[in-house]
This record gives structure tokens, sequence and C-alpha cells, in this order.
């Protein structure tokens, strides 16, 4: 469902977001501050007992959040209690996920059990996929919820329209909804290749992202200069780069067969293959890095590092991947500017300096 997309992308977003900090802190707890005011912690059992002036990022197999935070909240972790307001957004995914301050933003949340307590109010949106959903606050905006079985306490309202789709709900649900409540009961007899297929293709998307995400984050960590040099090309001269990767594309592999049928050759023919292969596994890297960059100073109006750029930029080109033709297109366009790049970077080390 599209709604479970937006969350899944949105959770492993978080993920990645963590992934360099937390692999230099496996094994205990810490928490780390920008100067804007922004904070990133890890750790087995984290506890967050101090005021976050601006967004807080953390991972984890338990978090508690006791303190406030004046920016948003993003979360993963085993177990998740959010004691603390917010006064942006929630973003979580979790086992066990408690959310009992107040969200002055929307609440978008994945996990096997999620808990609104009676003491939350959430002033916007709530967006929630799980085994088992109870909710017991005010949500002042309107609600999606998927979820085997939803609960309801005495103190939950919801202003605005709900759409639901559970297998069990409170049969009073209608009275604790102000605006229009449309209710999906799922059939799994009726409903079972629909859920397979398009939980296959979504599974697929996560997996395809996730490996883009690994491959340019790994290569931006270990060879920052290189992708930071590529990338430049790029913005350079997007045009040059992409013909020169199109001939590239074309005159390699037709080079590479001329040589393998000459006896001296085939060795060097199977080196510029394996050479070859590995420029197109890497080629698209820079080119998203570049996208990231370009949407956070041009857009965004706002600088960070090279590594939250290339997690915007894969995220869009991944989406942007899925759109027929128009997607197989831009992938191929990426492909061969990002090739030509490459091409251009190495023939400029290569080039003999006085």
């Amino acid at each position: 469902m599209e709604k479970k997309l937006v969350s899944g992308l949105i959770l492993f977003i978080i993920l990645f977001i963590v992934l360099p900090n937390s692999a230099v802190a496996a094994d205990e707890n810490f928490l780390k501050h920008t100067s804007s005011g922004n904070a990133f912690g890890g750790g087995e059992e984290l506890q967050i007992n101090q005021d976050i002036q601006g967004d807080l990022v953390l991972a984890g197999s338990e978090i508690e959040v006791n303190g406030n935070t004046g920016g948003n909240f993003l979360g993963a972790s085993g177990d998740i209690i959010v004691n603390g307001n917010v006064s942006g957004n929630i973003l979580a995914l979790g086992g066990s996920i408690r959310i009992n301050g107040n969200v002055g933003g929307d609440v978008a949340a994945l996990g096997g059990q999620i808990i609104l307590s009676r003491d939350s109010v959430v002033e916007g949106d709530i967006l929630l996929g799980g085994g088992e959903v109870t909710l017991d606050g005010i949500v002042n905006g309107n609600g999606e919820v998927s979820t085997s079985t939803l609960k309801t306490g005495d103190d939950f309202e919801l202003k605005g329209n709900l759409a639901l789709q559970a297998d069990n709900y409170p049969p009073s649900l209608n009275d604790k909804v102000g605006g229009n409540l449309n209710i999906t009961q799922v059939n799994a007899k009726e409903e079972s290749y629909e859920s397979v297929t398009k939980g296959f293709s979504i599974f697929s998307f996560i997996l395809r992202l996730l490996a883009s995400l690994a491959l340019g984050l790994v290569l931006i960590h270990l060879f920052p200069g290189f992708v930071g040099g590529i990338a430049e090309l790029v913005k350079d001269s997007p045009l040059k780069a992409g013909l020169l990767g199109f001939l590239t594309l074309i005159f390699l592999p037709v080079f590479s067969i001329i040589l393998l049928i000459t006896f001296f050759g085939w060795s060097l023919s199977i080196l510029i293959i394996l050479l070859l292969a590995l420029a197109l596994l890497i080629a698209t890297v820079p080119v998203k890095l570049l996208a990231g960059e370009i949407i956070y100073k041009k857009i965004l109006k706002k600088e960070t590092g090279k590594l939250m750029y290339y997690l915007v930029g894969a995220v869009l080109f991944a989406i942007v991947y899925e759109i027929p033709f128009l997607g197989g297109l831009i992938r191929f366009i990426a492909l061969i500017i990002g090739l030509g790049a490459i091409v251009v970077w190495l023939a400029t080390r290569a080039r003999p300096t006085d």
C-alpha cells in the first residue's frame, strides 16, 4: 500500500542517517550535538533526559526520550518511548513504540505495537502501520491507520478524517472520529494474491534502495575525494560527460571483443570488462550526490555533509526510477553521465605533471 511504502522509505532513511555514527560506537551509548542544535545518538539502552533545540535522531535497542525536542524526532529501535514533547514531527520504526508527550506536527510510525497514550496530543496527522495500534490521546488532524487490531481508549478523539484498514476495531469508533470514517476490512482469501504482489513490489523497491544507499555511503566514507571530484566534473560539464560516457559504453565492449579473439589480448580484454563493470556499478553515485547537494543548496537553502546529500539524492532517484519509461531514461542518462565523468577523472589523474 502507498502509505506503507511512504512509511518504509522514511524509516529506512532514518537507519542510514545514523549508520555512520553508530558504526563507531556499537557497544556504548553516545549523543553528539551539531552547531545548529541537532543531536544524533545511538546505543544499546539510550536514555535522553536533556532538552534538544533542533532535530533528534536516535538508533539503538531501547530508546527513552524524557526531554523535550524543539525540532523533529526520528528513531529506529526495538523499543521506543517518547515521554517529552516534540515540537515537530515524529518518524519512528520499532518493535514497540509508545508516545506519551505532545507532538506539534505529524506522527508516522511503523512497528509491532504502537501506542498513543491518554496524555498525548498530536496537532497534525497520524500515519501508523503496525500489528496492534492503541489510540487513547487526541489527534487534531487526519489519520491513516493500517493494522490487524485497533484499540481505542476512553480519551481518544480524532477531529479530522480517519482511513482505517484493519481486521478488528471497536464498534463505537465512529463516535470518536469528528470527520469522515472510511473502514476497509481485509479479507485474506480475496486479497491474498494482491497483497503478495504488492508486498513483493515494495520489498524489491526497498532492497534496491538499500543497496544503493549502502554502496554510496561506503564509497563516500572511504573515498570522499574520488566521489566528490567526479561529482564536480558532472556539475561542470554534464553534456560532455554524458557524450563521453555514451561513447565509452559503445567502444570498450567492442574493443574488448576484438582483444578477446587475439592470442595475446584476452587477459587485457577481461581486465577491461571488469573495470567497465565496476565503473557502471558506481557511476550513478556521484550523480545522486550532486542531485542531493542541489536540492539542499538551491531548494532548501541549507548546507550539510556529503552523506546527507547522497541520502536525499538516492531516495529521489529511487522514486523517479519507478516512473514508467521516464524512469528508465533517467537511469540511463545518469549512468552515462557518471561513466563519462569517471573516464575524465581517470584521464586527469593519469596525465603526467611537470
